[in-house]
């Protein structure tokens, strides 16, 4: 399943926290996020989710399960 189609079915889960949690780093993380998941053209290119970014969406998915599995407990 692409990350947009997760997003969209998973109404909960807030995108914008999702970014910064995958580039922390970044000061415009979440529009980060917005334009790669839109297909926005942004300076020389289109944006696009790589493997690199699922890898890093996939990560922060499982910790937040754990992390809300593990209060539960």
């Amino acid at each position: 399943m692409k990350l947009k189609e997760f997003l969209e079915r998973n109404p909960i889960i807030n995108s914008a926290q999702l970014a910064k949690e995958m580039w922390s780093d970044n000061k415009s993380a979440p529009s980060k996020l917005t334009n790669k998941l839109n297909e926005n053209i942004v300076g020389n290119g289109k944006q696009r989710i790589t493997e690199k970014d699922m890898e890093m969406a996939e990560v922060v998915l499982k910790k937040l399960a754990d992390d809300i599995y593990k209060s539960f407990q």
